[in-house]
């Protein structure tokens, strides 16, 4: 993304063109979907198996 600030550059001119990029962000949230899987399943050796099948 590209911020073009018209001379002179001052603080507040900086400032309000980061606010502008920031109300035009469309962030997607995972973070409702964090615990939604239950496998029954301790994490730990899970990742010990997956690495043990790579060598």
């Amino acid at each position: 993304m590209v911020i073009e600030i018209e001379q002179p550059v001052t603080p507040k001119k900086v400032k309000e063109a980061l606010g502008e990029m920031q109300k035009h962000q469309n962030k997607k949230s995972l973070r409702k979907h964090f615990g939604k899987l239950k496998r029954n399943i301790d994490a730990l050796s899970y990742q010990k198996e997956m690495r043990d099948e790579w060598s």
